[in-house]
């Protein structure tokens, strides 16, 4: 089960996800969270992972498609989350990311 908190404050959408975040889940970060983004016209994100309690290939996969389709991005993770997300920018709490978008 995968539970979306969706936030906007400030040009930043939040998005906070709850549970597990795996091939059966992820269409609803499609139809909720990448739809509104393209209806919208966002251009800043944090998406926090933080209490997703597993996370799946695609799961990562859908987080990297929706992290790649605004300006600028920002995954927010636990230390032990940071190996899922590779490349992509992190920060330990949704204030960091706030500061670094610069809203």
């Amino acid at each position: 089960m995968l539970d979306i908190d969706i936030d906007s404050k400030m040009g930043i959408l939040f998005v906070r996800l709850f549970g597990r975040l795996t091939k059966e889940t992820r269409s609803k970060i499609n139809e909720e969270v990448i739809t509104l983004i393209n209806n919208v016209g966002i251009q800043n994100i944090v998406l926090n992972i933080q209490n997703l309690n597993y996370i799946d290939e695609s799961g990562i996969k859908t987080l990297k498609k929706c992290y790649k389709t605004c300006d600028k991005s920002f995954i927010c993770a636990n230390p032990n989350q940071l190996s899922l997300i590779g490349d992509l920018k992190y920060v330990t709490d949704e204030m960091t990311a706030v500061n670094l978008i610069g809203a």
